[in-house]
């Protein structure tokens, strides 16, 4: 913001005094320079840290006051007064605009190629939603659209729109400021990446059925072990007890079993002898 005052030749700081202020229900100190020499005691909280005067442009007769961090409160009337030689003031009125800038999409399938499209961004004042398809038909009447203001008074608006569509489709929301004229925009696009995730899944699905299977046939396989070690134990019972020289001489009876069996015949033999 800028006002000015006039300057004859050299401009002497020692007597040029300076107050912004803001005409709110009660007035705020903004800004203060007196006789030359920056005062911030008086000035209001709303304002630390935010406020810096120009002083390069002072010679040339400009007050320019410099806010940062501009937030929606700021804007309003603001009053200028000038001493230098003469007091003067003038009264500036300060908008202040928060454009829609970026959009937050989602897309979420509900099944049965049916999609769930939300947008959502913040500004000010409040935007109206605007819905397309690639052709450009407008979708905004199925949409729902919503919003709420933060502590920053900024309007965060949320639209969602339900739609049955296939994969590849394009489909647009412009968040339109009437006020200010202009609109942003983002575009959705309807990919195949929930059937990569379903894939997935079902691929983990198939590993775990195949890990199920292997041990199933493992218990299977070893309870086939244990029943025929069982039978080669009877048998070896009744073969030992007719006659222990013949059943380590006999190569029939120790062909027809089982060979994982081998080293335990043998120790059972040589402890049948001692």
């Amino acid at each position: 913001m800028e006002c000015t005052f006039p300057v004859h030749e050299k401009l002497e700081f020692r007597d040029l005094s300076i107050s912004w202020e803001k005409k709110d229900e009660l007035r705020k100190h903004v800004y203060a320079l007196i006789k030359g020499v920056e005062d911030f005691k008086s000035q209001h909280s709303d304002f630390k840290g935010r406020i810096k005067l120009l002083k390069e442009n002072l010679k040339l007769g400009r007050s320019v006051l410099q806010i940062s961090d501009v937030k929606l409160r700021d804007a309003g009337f603001y009053r200028c007064v000038i001493g230098y030689g003469v007091a003067d003031y003038k009264t500036i009125s300060l908008k202040v605009k928060a454009p829609y800038r970026t959009i937050t999409q989602g897309i979420v399938s509900q099944g049965g190629n049916e999609w769930k499209l939300m947008c959502q961004s913040e500004g000010y004042p409040l935007a109206e939603v605007i819905w397309q398809n690639k052709e450009y038909e407008d979708l905004t009447y199925k949409a729902n659209t919503s919003y709420k203001t933060g502590s920053d008074q900024l309007y965060r608006v949320t639209s969602t729109l339900t739609i049955k569509s296939r994969v590849g489709e394009n489909f647009y929301c412009i968040f339109w400021n009437k006020e200010l004229q202009e609109n942003t925009s983002a575009i959705l696009h309807i990919a195949d990446s929930i059937d990569g995730v379903l894939w997935t899944e079902s691929r983990r699905f198939v590993g775990a059925i195949l890990i199920v299977t292997v041990l199933l046939g493992s218990v299977f396989l070893f309870m086939i072990c244990i029943r025929k070690a069982r039978a080669n134990k009877d048998d070896r019972t009744l073969v030992a007890t007719s006659s222990t020289g013949k059943l380590s001489k006999d190569n029939e009876t120790y062909d027809y079993r089982d060979a994982c069996f081998e080293e335990q015949e043998l120790k059972y033999m040589q402890t049948e002898k001692t």
